[in-house]
């Protein structure tokens, strides 16, 4: 049933989204601020515009965004810009979100708690407070997370049925804004050598978007 193994449910926690497919207001307004970083507020009125999401830069969302919002905004990204630039910006989003998570989401005390522990256990930590709250990023998809149980120091993050990714056909991986937030923030914990990649997305007919977090 699992042609990948590291989709296989062994020590994994698979968290379903709630049925209205919605995805937390960051992914839209860390975007924003990438684009203008990027390309100044001209850019980000452009991309905006022809996402129909102009509404947004006038007034940014504070409550949950309909995930076909969101999707149609980053392939606006990925369209419009060519491929470096559509990285740059959506990895830039990505390290955005994750700042805001680490200041805003994740108390102090507790990043310093996860980081006097073995990184394999703060990692695993992680990997189930995020799995508990994957319906903010994966909106109607699905998540697990699974231990590679060929090396110690990696673990795999799998988003199936990314909303993100449905439509798309893209001829190498596509998720580089949540490679990003997840590197920012197992980085924090795990230290500034860790590295996520995603290895495997589902825009270019992977069963999932796979990301390796290695330490």
């Amino acid at each position: 049933m699992y042609a990948n193994e590291a989709l296989a449910p062994r020590d994994v926690t698979v968290v379903a989204a709630p049925p209205t497919g919605r995805i937390g207001p960051n992914a839209v307004t860390r975007m924003a601020e990438a684009l203008t970083a990027h390309g100044g507020s001209g850019l980000t009125a452009s991309i905006f515009a022809h996402a129909g999401l102009a509404r947004y830069l006038a007034t940014p969302p504070e409550a949950m965004v309909d995930e076909t919002e969101v999707a149609r905004l980053h392939l606006t990204v990925a369209a419009r810009l060519q491929r470096h630039d559509g990285v740059a910006v959506a990895r830039d989003a990505g390290r955005r979100t994750a700042d805001y998570l680490l200041a805003r989401r994740i108390p102090r005390a507790a990043q310093w708690l996860l980081r006097q522990l073995p990184r394999r256990t703060a990692a695993g930590i992680m990997a189930r407070a995020i799995a508990g709250h994957a319906w903010t990023f994966a909106g109607s998809g699905r998540f697990n997370h699974v231990f590679d149980p060929a090396d110690r120091r990696t673990l795999w993050l799998n988003i199936i049925d990314s909303p993100l990714c449905r439509d798309p056909e893209m001829p190498a991986p596509a998720c580089d804004y949540f490679a990003a937030t997840f590197e920012g923030v197992f980085g924090a914990i795990l230290g500034p050598t860790t590295r996520v990649v995603e290895i495997e997305c589902s825009a270019s007919g992977a069963p999932a978007c796979r990301f390796r977090v290695r330490w």
